[in-house]
């Protein structure tokens, strides 16, 4: 795969990215070698059966562990031997990451929890823009409610409105609508697509969900710790039809 692209087209790329586990006869390989890159303004989907490496690589991508070989480039910069100090302030800065299980803080507001990555940043919070997010999100009304008084989809929409607060180059999702209903899902879903249609953003979503993964550009599949194949302008039928032949990748790989 050519990963010759510029630094202006690519938000994301990794190279030759392998992450094992244990040593000798125990070790396990979770991810064996991608090469992957993400222009600017994509929005990707990242499937795979149950251990294929899918949440391994998203940690790798965001610096949370460290591949065993392999680069991650962030913008065209290797990133992958910064020290921790460097990774912490490139997640605040650089990366946004929006959980399955919202990791709110549950005793700070609505905008608190926004504001929050600036504050650990040492700045002092633009409140226009955190109540401009919640706005965007549909929660300009519940600016000062705690989470405990929220549905599971609203507090999804405020964690996503944080990853979204430092204007990150790269958001990355991990199951985000995993705990939701469908119609909430959708909602979700959708603002993760306005955010790279109206603001350039750069999504790479992990998720099970054929309906999800059609809100994509693209989706990549991944078994056993390898990109096994690519699909194009997604639909939930030919994703779900995919999903269920997926030892076909393998033998075509």
């Amino acid at each position: 795969m050519n990963l010759t692209r510029t630094a202006s087209s690519t938000a994301l790329a990794v190279e030759g990215l392998t992450r094992t586990y244990g040593d000798g006869d125990a070790t396990i390989t979770a991810l064996a070698g991608i090469d992957l890159a993400f222009a600017r303004g994509s929005f990707t989907a990242v499937m795979g059966p149950s251990g294929s490496g899918k949440s391994t690589f998203l940690s790798c991508a965001a610096g949370l562990d460290r591949p065993t070989s392999g680069r991650v480039l962030i913008g065209g910069e290797d990133v992958t031997d910064w020290d921790e100090e460097r990774r912490t302030r490139l997640r605040r800065e650089r990366i946004g990451f929006v959980f399955q299980g919202f990791h709110l803080l549950p005793y700070l507001s609505a905008a608190q929890n926004v504001a929050l990555p600036a504050r650990l940043a040492g700045r002092k919070p633009d409140r226009a823009r955190v109540r401009g997010l919640l706005e965007r999100v549909g929660l300009g009304d519940r600016t000062h409610h705690l989470p405990g008084s929220m549905s599971g989809g609203q507090q999804q929409r405020v964690a996503i409105a944080r990853a979204l607060a430092t204007e990150p180059e790269v958001v990355l999702a991990d199951e985000p609508t995993g705990a939701l209903d469908s119609a909430t899902a959708r909602e979700v879903l959708g603002l993760l697509r306005t955010s790279v249609t109206e603001l350039g953003q750069t999504v790479v979503m992990v998720t099970h969900d054929p309906v999800a993964a059609s809100y994509a550009d693209e989706v990549v599949f991944l078994v056993d710790g390898r990109v096994a194949g690519r699909m194009s302008h997604p639909t939930a039928d030919a994703v779900a039809g995919q999903m269920a032949h997926l030892d076909d990748l393998v033998v075509a790989r």
